[in-house]
């Protein structure tokens, strides 16, 4: 079995495989892991993550290991614009279908030109920076006071665009 640090690095160099088995393997066996070896441990962990009695343990212990393999992987730099990331973020909050319901996501992202991993990844790396100085009563130790000024910003001019407000 891998370690969940090994299993995060290679989750995040197969962000782009959508969920095809064979690319999967390859980039398994290229870093040191059997294709049997990696099937293990995706049906391990993801077994873990979702059995309620492990109380979120396993995925609070993979997701910064995952977030922090995702930053390896693209070299440090951000995965999407703050424009981008609020722009995205406004229409799956307020933009509506034709029946005035409220858009399938999945729409807003290929509208976009993204997918959901990449969609994942720019929340994952935006939210703690903009979202809130803190979680569950603890600081935020990744909250910036002025991106989430700017966002707020963004957002107000991303809602006007969308509900065709001129200011």
């Amino acid at each position: 079995m891998i370690s969940i640090e090994k299993y995060a690095d290679l989750c995040a160099l197969m962000a782009d495989t959508g969920g095809d088995v064979n690319k999967e393997n390859a980039l398994a066996e290229s870093n040191g892991v059997s294709a049997g070896d990696w099937a293990a441990a995706k049906a391990h962990f993801t077994a873990k993550m979702s059995d309620p009695s492990d109380m979120g343990k396993t995925a609070l212990a993979f997701m910064p290991l995952y977030q922090a393999a995702q930053a390896r992987a693209r070299g440090g730099k951000e995965p999407c614009t703050l424009e981008f990331y609020t722009k995205v973020h406004a229409e799956m909050a307020f933009k509506k279908d034709p029946l005035g319901n409220k858009m399938n996501h999945h729409l807003v992202l290929a509208e976009n030109g993204t997918h959901h991993q990449a969609w994942l990844e720019c929340e994952g790396y935006w939210t703690p920076k903009v979202g809130a100085p803190t979680i569950l009563g603890a600081p935020n130790p990744q909250f910036d006071p002025a991106l989430a000024q700017k966002f707020a910003t963004l957002m107000q001019q991303e809602a006007d665009r969308i509900h065709g407000i001129k200011r």
